[in-house]
C-alpha cells in the first residue's frame, strides 16, 4: 500500500515538474516574440531580459532541484554513488 502512495507522489512530482518546465520555456518563448514584435513592428525596443528573468529563473531553479533530488533518490553513494538495483528495473 505504501508502494502505491510513493508512485502516486512520484508521478504528480514528475507531472509538476514537466508542465512548469513547459510554462516556463512557453512564457520565454513568448516574451521573445513581444520583444521582436515591438522592436521591428512598433519600433520600440523592448528588453527581452525584462520580460523573462523570472521564467529563465525558474527554469534553472527547478530543473537543478529536480536533478539533485534524483541524485540523493536514486543513488546509495555520496552524491553519486552507485544506482539501486531495485530503481534500474522499475
Amino acid at each position: 500500500m505504501a508502494r502505491t502512495k510513493k508512485s502516486k507522489l512520484q508521478s504528480i512530482t514528475n507531472w509538476l515538474f514537466v508542465t512548469t518546465q513547459l510554462f516556463a520555456l512557453g512564457w520565454v518563448t513568448i516574451s521573445y516574440l513581444i520583444a521582436a514584435y515591438s522592436t521591428i513592428k512598433l519600433g520600440i525596443p523592448f528588453p527581452v531580459e525584462e520580460l523573462s528573468k523570472q521564467a529563465i529563473e525558474t527554469l534553472f531553479g527547478v530543473t537543478a532541484l529536480k536533478v539533485l533530488g534524483n541524485i540523493f533518490e536514486h543513488n546509495d553513494g555520496f552524491i553519486f554513488g552507485t544506482s539501486r538495483e531495485e530503481d534500474i528495473h522499475e
